[in-house]
């Protein structure tokens, strides 16, 4: 059984530190998961006196105003749709001429306190024969301005049904279905007992083989090409997820952490590709999942409601093959699949039965069948505990001590596989060259006949580079082996710990039907904390090519130079193999 999915979708340089001129501009992230671009717009409307009364002229003048963060660029309006609008409505007293011309007739004769001229014009006169003397006319008044204020909020909401109907919602993803996302299996201290509103399912999330195969995206050329970006692990340290809880005080949403805040800033870069994947450290099964509920380091027990912020941001698949998989053991990893699935996110790296185990994981982007795997070094010593459930090693953990890499590539490449794609857990932490097992482990997957392998786990950044070989089905193979990006958000603060890269590359069909892997570039990113303590510490993403020369308003000149020097040893790094330096 093969499981597809299909989605639609230069030069190195060092930087010397330094700080920006003055009044630079900072890059404000979104306060809310739900809300993620709000408009700013001011409103004036002015309101000229009527002619008919030039001695006593008056004028109103109304306005309103509203702020929030700006929009980011172009490319990120289709997730995050945002308007602005700005109108000056002004109105003029139109004058009949035959009106005009009696009253200035009748400026030149003595007053009268009689009848008014108009009477004696037969059709007023009709009109005052047709009207009851006892009429109301305060009630009629105030009957009229009712129905037009009625007229007006009926106008008004029917323009916003048809902008929901158009899927614009404001605070969500853009989607016509109106289907409310499933929810995450939390404590009843983590989620409210209403459901969220705001979010809703992705469509583009789909579990359905012949919907993901639809519609491919093909170039004018007829080649096919897509293009996958990864990032750094996410290592949830007890900082970080009591600032998510803070967050989600302060921003409103309808659950107790919310991350969306601290990786606002790069939320273009990390959906800029047609697939995307990136590595959680840890547990996501929930409060109850660990004796010590939520924790950090040495256990890693994180809120699953990170996996809102993940989707949100256009993150497609979390790897699950990592050494804190078994934190919060057997139930523990299971609850962390459910979870992922609960939110239609793809996994790889951990199974629930043998027979999920033996499938191939092949995803379809744009036409191209790719086919992936995912395997950890290291499992803390997890697999080694009695109590462990014999079935964590059978088939929900796929570690290389378990696994069968030629066998799992084979079977890939039988069901249809173009290309493949190995996220590895491996190697020494904070090592910045890989280590012997890395390079042996590297080695065995090119027999295999991997065309990409992606590292992580030694938290700092180490390079990429083309391996060559013989695959086990007598090709010469090449393959493109990134050793480990770093991290993307943590607590770490230390050099080389405190930053990490955002990798790319393309697969390109070409003109005799195979695939070659090409332009494989990478983005510096940098973890921004501000505060003192634990109880008041805020973090947040950067991609440093956007604040070299004009870092936040609020950044101090220590910062700046920490994120200086974060970004040229991702790029001394990067510089001992390939990559294109990139700045989205």
């Amino acid at each position: 059984m093969t499981e597809t999915r299909k989605t639609n979708g230069s030069g190195d340089g060092v930087v010397r530190a330094r700080h920006a001129a003055a009044n630079p501009q900072s890059k404000p992230s979104s306060a809310q998961s739900a809300v993620r671009r709000t408009v700013s717009s001011q409103v004036n409307a002015k309101s000229a006196s009527s002619a008919a009364r030039p001695a006593a002229a008056q004028a109103r003048r109304v306005s309103a105003s509203g702020t929030s963060a700006p929009v980011r660029s172009a490319s990120s309006a289709a997730k995050r749709p945002a308007a602005s609008a700005s109108s000056s409505v002004s109105s003029k007293t139109r004058v009949n001429p035959k009106v005009a011309s009696a009253s200035s007739a009748r400026a030149t004769r003595a007053p009268q306190k009689k009848k008014s001229a108009y009477t004696n014009l037969p059709i007023i006169s009709r009109i005052r024969e047709l009207i009851p003397k006892n009429v109301n006319w305060p009630l009629i008044l105030v009957i009229a301005i009712s129905v037009l204020i009625l007229i007006g909020i009926i106008t008004l909401m029917s323009i916003g049904i048809s902008r929901c109907a158009g899927g614009c919602s404001e605070g969500g993803p853009s989607t016509a279905q109106t289907t409310v996302r499933p929810q995450i299996h939390l404590s009843a201290t983590d989620v409210p007992s209403v459901t969220d509103p705001a979010l809703v399912t992705d469509p583009a999330l789909t579990n359905d083989p012949a919907q993901a195969a639809s519609n491919p995206v093909v170039p004018s050329n007829g080649l096919r090409r897509a293009t996958i970006r990864t990032m750094g692990d996410f290592v949830v340290h007890e900082e970080v997820f009591l600032n998510a809880n803070r967050l989600a005080k302060t921003t409103g949403v309808e659950y107790a952490y919310n991350f969306a805040p601290m990786i606002d800033p790069v939320w273009d870069e990390i959906g800029n590709a047609d697939f995307t994947v990136t590595n959680v450290d840890g547990c996501l099964g929930g409060k109850d999942a660990y004796r010590y509920g939520y924790s950090g380091y040495p256990q890693f027990n994180t809120p699953p409601c990170i996996l809102y912020a993940l989707r949100d941001s256009s993150v497609d698949m979390l790897t699950l093959a990592n050494n804190h998989m078994l934190d919060g053991w057997f139930d523990g990893l299971m609850k962390t699949i459910q979870n992922v699935d609960s939110v239609n996110l793809k996994h790889i790296g951990a199974s629930r039965t043998q027979e999920e185990r033996d499938t191939p994981v092949i995803y379809e982007i744009n036409g191209i069948k790719v086919g992936f795997m995912n395997y950890t070094e290291e499992l803390n010593s997890m697999d080694r505990q009695a109590s462990l459930d014999k079935r964590a090693m059978q088939f929900a953990v796929h570690a290389t001590s378990n696994s069968n890499s030629l066998n799992d590539a084979k079977a890939l490449r039988e069901a249809g596989a173009d290309v493949i794609v190995c996220f590895m857990h491996w190697g020494t932490e904070y090592e910045l060259e890989p280590d012997r097992d890395q390079k042996n482990l590297a080695a065995k997957l090119v027999e295999c006949g991997v065309d990409v392998i992606i590292g992580g786990h030694p938290h700092v950044v180490q390079r990429a580079e083309w391996l060559s070989g013989t695959n086990q089905f007598g090709e010469r193979q090449e393959t493109l082996c990134l050793y480990s990006l770093g991290n993307f958000l943590s607590f770490q603060r230390e050099q080389y710990k405190d930053g990490g890269i955002i990798f790319d590359f393309t697969i390109q069909e070409q003109p005799d039907g195979s695939f070659k892997i090409v332009n494989p570039g990478y983005l510096p990113t940098w973890v921004w904390m501000t505060g003192t303590n634990k109880d008041n510490y805020n973090f947040q993403v950067l991609n440093v090519s956007e604040y070299i020369n004009n870092p936040p308003a609020n950044m101090t000149s220590a910062d700046y130079q920490k994120m200086i020097q974060s970004y040229n040893d991702s790029i001394a790094a990067m510089s001992k193999g390939v990559g294109t330096l990139l700045t989205k």
